[in-house]
């Protein structure tokens, strides 16, 4: 077969360059340059999760912590150009990654999924792939070389001559022209001719090879961004599923259901990490009212940026839980519980600021404040108005003591449970007078659902009275700083004492490491010498069998069994391979706990339940409880099983790892 042969050299003669920001540079910065090829902005493709992909590099941006800054080129192949010279972080395109490899360049983990494809225009008589003649297939040397290359030899039956599109023609509109004629056909994939209704009545010729994933190109040299980019993929693939399901719920499709979704901050007043399990007041009192119902508690952690009380009203949960004081006008907009406890509004100060912290200090010195704070404050009655700083949507008490800190600010107001446990870990901040004392707190409840707000007004006023609050104010809100750490050895700033094998390990295959810290935490609490019933050994409590199978000498040895879990739940993920993501992910770690034949059983049972068996929430999940039962379960090849169990295990981890992505960022341990 000949094809036209095409230069790499308008790539390959840049790559000398040095002018490489790498992740370091990115943080040092501020901000994270993507490059993106002509008509991005007007592009209809979505990923698998149904989002944009400029929605999702919004999220990447705050991810980081940085800025996001776009970078238009003006033709389709000086994305490559352009990232090897340094003019950008991340080229955002439509890659393979073998082509990249090729290249000189590394790819992200998949950001989607498609068939590459012929196409041709509706009235050009071809048929088929065999129909193709020399001259008639019309595309860019950019799009060849990224996606096409590895598929075309083996694609057509006769020897086609590629036509070179001009670099500076968005793809969209290259299938436009063949649509309307003035290309007989072309090669695009199933990601962008699904963006366009009717599909400009195109036909598809055939498909070329098999269902490839869709990548992102960074530079070989900047690894540190690149598994940064594919944790926050990982994350987002795994996560998102379950906290992007919108449903205003009454509390009887919450018990049907099962679940209560609670939206909640990442903070140590309300859910946060206590020696790698989850703690924090208004989770431990959630959980126990969900208990009540009888169902489950699902955390709801909104995206940086996101105010919670929106993503309540939008039907991302049932019940919001901020440990916050609520300003009148929230108090009118939703509907809210009875109040169950009482914090202090009080002023931190910069021990460098010669503030003192006493309220008249608020009309001298900006004042950095939470959205509700700031709602409060400009209701009471001053004598001059406070300086506020305008606060930005979705953030919290913590973000108002980092501006002090920074010195962007010199007052934050905050309440006294929050200053209780924080000021500890920051000497340079020291408390001052009560601003506004004996606010109360409530949870707010989601629109349309008055029997949940009247079951949560009953849960908490026995709450009260039982002495639960009493209890749990003790245990969560009484300690100073950071010391649920002080129970295992765990380094300031990490998550487990064994970050960077973590790292190491789910760099090598694929996995985020905070899911692998997640999964180590429910099976030995990081306890490398743990042991358990059957012989089960080390963090990951491999089995005799299991550890052997794998290669271990010593399941107690982190540097073995770390790298030995990671390579077994890759193993376990690809048994699933025709599921989607997120369900794939369930289902490996479901099959780490009673093995995979169970699971497999489960979606034997789910098929004749008339459940789908490739979707692990609410149908092969459910399949399993039901496969719990010895009598159902005898029906099947695996036999009994402690399927049940498995279920719970599975909820807890994926819940754990939600905690673990919010505390923990994608930069890992290494605090870039």
């Amino acid at each position: 077969m000949v094809i036209a042969t095409l230069s790499l050299a308008h790539i390959a003669c840049v790559r000398r360059s040095n002018s490489i920001a790498g992740l370091a540079a990115v943080k040092a910065s501020g901000q994270l340059r993507v490059l993106v090829r002509p008509g991005f902005f007007q592009s209809r493709v979505v990923m698998a999760n149904g989002e944009s992909p400029r929605l999702i590099l919004e999220h990447l941006a705050r991810r980081l912590g940085v800025r996001l800054s776009w970078v238009q080129t003006s033709r389709n192949d000086q994305l490559l150009n352009w990232l090897a010279r340094g003019r950008g972080d991340l080229a955002v395109g439509r890659f393979s990654p073998s082509a990249l490899r090729r290249l000189g360049f590394s790819s992200s983990t998949a950001v989607d999924w498609a068939d590459d494809l012929a196409v041709a225009a509706p009235g050009s008589g071809i048929r088929s792939l065999a129909d193709v003649g020399s001259d008639d297939i019309d595309v860019q040397r950019s799009s060849l070389e990224g996606r096409f290359w590895d598929e075309i030899p083996g694609a057509f039956p006769r020897a086609p001559q590629i036509m070179a599109v001009p670099e500076e023609t968005p793809l969209e509109e290259v299938l436009r022209r063949v649509a309307g004629g003035r290309y007989r056909v072309t090669l695009t994939d199933s990601g962008l001719l699904d963006a366009f209704p009717g599909r400009y009545g195109l036909k598809i010729l055939g498909t070329l090879g098999t269902s490839r994933p869709v990548v992102w190109a960074v530079r070989r040299r900047d690894a540190a961004l690149r598994t940064a980019i594919d944790d926050f993929l990982f994350a987002e693939k795994v996560l998102s599923p379950g906290t992007g399901v919108r449903a205003c719920r009454t509390l009887r499709e919450i018990r049907q259901a099962g679940v209560l979704r609670l939206i909640t901050w990442n903070s140590p007043t309300t859910c946060r990490i206590a020696s790698g399990g989850l703690g924090g007041f208004e989770y431990r009192l959630a959980t126990n009212f969900a208990r009540v119902l009888r169902v489950r508690l699902g955390l709801r952690i909104p995206p940086p940026g996101t105010d919670p009380l929106t993503w309540l009203d939008e039907g991302y949960g049932d019940i919001a839980a901020l440990h916050q004081p609520l300003p009148p006008a929230v108090k009118r907009a939703f509907p809210v519980t009875m109040p169950y406890q009482q914090v202090d509004l009080i002023a931190v100060t910069s021990t460098a600021s010669g503030l003192s912290g006493v309220p008249e200090d608020l009309s001298v010195a900006p004042v950095a404040v939470d959205p509700l704070t700031a709602g409060i404050l400009r209701l009471m009655p001053f004598s001059k108005p406070p300086s506020l700083i305008p606060p930005q949507a979705g953030s919290d008490m913590l973000h108002s003591l980092l501006a002090v800190a920074r010195g962007t600010a010199g007052i934050a107001v905050v309440d006294s449970d929050t200053a209780r446990l924080e000021l500890g870990d920051w000497p340079s901040l020291r408390r001052g007078s009560v601003i506004v004392p004996a606010c109360a707190l409530r949870w707010v409840v989601g629109a349309g659902a008055p029997a949940l707000r009247r079951a949560a007004n009953r849960f908490l006023k026995e709450a009260i009275h039982s002495g639960l609050i009493r209890q749990l104010r003790q245990n969560e809100l009484v300690q100073v700083g950071s010391s649920w750490h002080q129970k295992i050895d765990i380094p300031p700033g990490h998550l487990t004492p064994f970050d960077g094998l973590l790292e190491a390990a789910g760099r090598e295959y694929g996995i985020d490491w905070r899911l692998l810290a997640s999964i180590m935490y429910e099976e030995s609490r990081f306890n490398p010498r743990a042991v358990g019933p059957g012989g089960s050994a080390g963090l990951f409590q491999f089995m005799p069998a299991t550890w052997e199978g794998l290669g271990i000498h010593d399941p107690m040895d982190p540097r073995e069994a770390i790298p030995a879990a990671a390579r077994y739940l890759k193993q376990l993920m690809d048994q699933f391979s025709g599921v989607p993501f997120a369900s794939r992910v369930a289902m490996a770690i479901a099959s780490y706990n009673v093995g995979p034949r169970h699971v497999a059983d489960a979606r034997r049972l789910a098929l004749e339940m008339h459940l789908d068996p490739k979707l692990w929430s609410g149908n092969v999940e459910t399949a399993m409880l039901i496969l719990d039962n010895p009598d159902v379960a005898s029906r099947f090849p695996a036999g009994v099983c402690r399927c049940r169990r498995a279920v719970g295990y599975t909820r807890r981890i994926l819940r754990r790892y939600q905690a673990y992505r919010e505390e923990f960022s994608v930069l890992g341990a290494a605090g870039l």
